[in-house]
């Protein structure tokens, strides 16, 4: 029985659909546990501090521990999940997962935390690449793109719960509650995946086939290397198309609408986070009837433009030194709330016998001191020389439309690619080496915004970011296959059979102008009837 036949037998079950339904449940409570626990060290950051007494940097380690625990889980992860499979991967690291979040909530020292948020990157970090593998191997083929994209609403949607939960105030032990509450979806898909779930298809014919044949030929492994560096470069330009840089901005210019400074950046995720979320949503239509490409460059496009209005807007805002106003940069001191009521003795007889209302200075409660809070009136209030008016009103429906068009396709889309171009075997692998790149760069263009800023002005860093989107938009067109509608096993053969330089040409063939240039006529020429289908 040929490896196709299998395949087909594997894929094409009885119980596929009612699987596939049943996946959907661990996947969608395991994205919000991921998007939810990414999300929420940030806006606790502050509550953190104070309560361990920490100083700025070791706040923001905090906040940056969790990345270094998700490219450790990036590093050792694939190998985990072509070794031991899709499913007991999922389960172990979900375990890991809700045990990370409970000791989060319940650290009572610093290097406790940082242990418990180390646990979460890795045990969030593994636990998504085995999610979006397992959704991806046993879904239908024109149901593949929508599977992957709910994953992604799922995080957007994580994302935007911690964000709104850290910024709910007065309740006692606030951040507590905010992070450990990732333990609950985390802890239900569990069950749901130990109880109903089975093992991949692919991954069974995987190691069905594992004592057939020990070997790969040389072009077969060529061209994994070949699909992995396209897919890596990919990642780059997407962290290179300024979403950093944008969110940086995005609390001033909500500033400017006369929102106040200490809630300006709150407002804007929040804002931004529901955009995300409703775009997200559209992608899930667009990725199935249009096609990945058509996604990302779509969405690419739009970026460009926006990114370069906003520019614009920046130069004629020349607010690059305002932006610490309005971003809540830290300062290394403590106990920032008022707490005169631990150094007055209180009780009966009034301590302070010579003053003739003692009781007024003597404080009820703690609360009463601690809610204390400088008013709108007193913060740093944003102003603009340049953007008056409507022009505010622009910049930040320009941010939005922005926003928006990241969320339809350069944010979710290439994670859809990565889990349909490589084959099953190495599947894990591969994703887990590619995710590497996405934290490494996550973590150099957030560390670089403020240095691009002070370098090329907000205005230049806006340009260059600009000319990314258009150097993503030529590769994409170029470079990226198009996987709609193709099962996995489809789209493995035709990476392996159709050389890159066959697509390259078949994909400039698509365009007027350049279907009639004579060398790629001649190159097409060369190529073998089966090889001329646009990938």
């Amino acid at each position: 029985m040929s490896d196709e036949e299998d395949t087909t037998i594997l894929l094409n079950s009885a119980n596929k659909t009612i699987e596939t339904s049943i996946s959907k449940v661990p996947n969608d409570y395991q994205c919000i546990a991921f998007g939810s626990d990414m999300g929420i060290a940030k806006p606790i950051a502050p509550l953190i501090k104070h309560e361990f007494n920490l100083n700025c940097f070791e706040k923001d380690f905090v906040i940056s521990i969790w990345f270094v625990g998700a490219l450790v889980g990036g590093l050792t992860g694939g190998f985990l999940i072509d070794s031991f499979g899709r499913r007991w991967v999922m389960i172990s690291t979900l375990i890991f997962l809700t045990f990370g979040a409970t000791l989060s909530a319940l650290a009572n020292h610093y290097i406790l935390l940082l242990v418990a948020r180390i646990i979460c990157g890795y045990s969030g970090s593994v636990s998504a690449i085995a999610h979006c593998i397992y959704m991806a191997e046993v879904s239908e083929s024109n149901k593949r793109g929508y599977n992957i994209m709910l994953y992604q609403l799922g995080t957007a949607t994580g994302f935007l719960v911690s964000v709104i939960a850290a910024a709910i105030k007065n309740i006692d032990y606030q951040w507590r509650f905010s992070i450990g509450i990732t333990a609950v979806p985390a802890l239900a898909a569990c069950i749901v995946t130990i109880i109903f779930l089975q093992r991949s298809p692919p991954f069974l014919l995987y190691k069905r086939m594992a004592n057939v044949s020990k070997t790969s030929s040389k072009k077969a492994w060529y061209t994994i290397f070949e699909t992995l560096t396209i897919m890596a470069f990919l990642l780059i330009l997407q962290q290179g198309t300024g979403k950093r840089q944008v969110l940086y901005y995005a609390p001033r210019l909500f500033a400017l609408l006369g929102i106040c400074s200490n809630v300006a950046e709150v407002t804007a995720l929040i804002s931004l986070g529901i955009v995300k979320v409703f775009s997200t949503m559209l992608s899930l239509v667009i990725v199935e009837r249009c096609g990945r490409r058509t996604a990302l460059i779509t969405s690419a496009t739009i970026c460009m433009t926006t990114i370069s209005l906003l520019s614009l807007l920046a130069t004629i805002d020349r607010g690059d030194d305002n932006l610490d106003v309005v971003n809540n940069h830290c300062k290394n001191h403590h106990n920032e709330d008022v707490k005169i009521h631990s150094i007055l003795p209180t009780g009966s007889p009034p301590p302070f016998p010579l003053l003739p209302t003692p009781l007024a200075i003597v404080p009820p409660s703690p609360e009463t001191w601690t809610q204390i809070k400088p008013s709108c009136e007193t913060q740093n209030i944003a102003v603009s020389e340049g953007l008056t008016g409507g022009l505010r009103i622009l910049a930040v429906i320009t941010l939005l439309v922005y926003e928006a068009a990241y969320a339809l396709g350069l944010g979710p889309v290439p994670l859809l690619n990565l889990t349909e171009v490589f084959p099953a075997a190495i599947r894990g692998k591969c994703i887990s080496f590619v995710s590497i790149v996405i934290w490494i760069t996550h973590i150099i263009a957030t560390e670089s915004v403020s240095a691009m800023t002070r370098s090329l002005t907000l205005a230049g860093s806006y340009l260059f970011y600009s000319f990314m989107c258009l150097v993503t938009i030529f590769y994409v067109f170029l470079f990226i296959p198009e996987t709609k509608g193709k099962s996995l096993h489809q789209i493995a053969q035709e990476l392996r059979k159709i050389p890159l330089g066959t697509r390259i040409c078949n994909n400039l063939r698509s365009l007027p102008l350049i279907c009639h240039i004579q060398w790629i006529k001649k190159y097409d020429e060369n190529v073998s009837n089966g090889q001329s289908t646009l990938i």
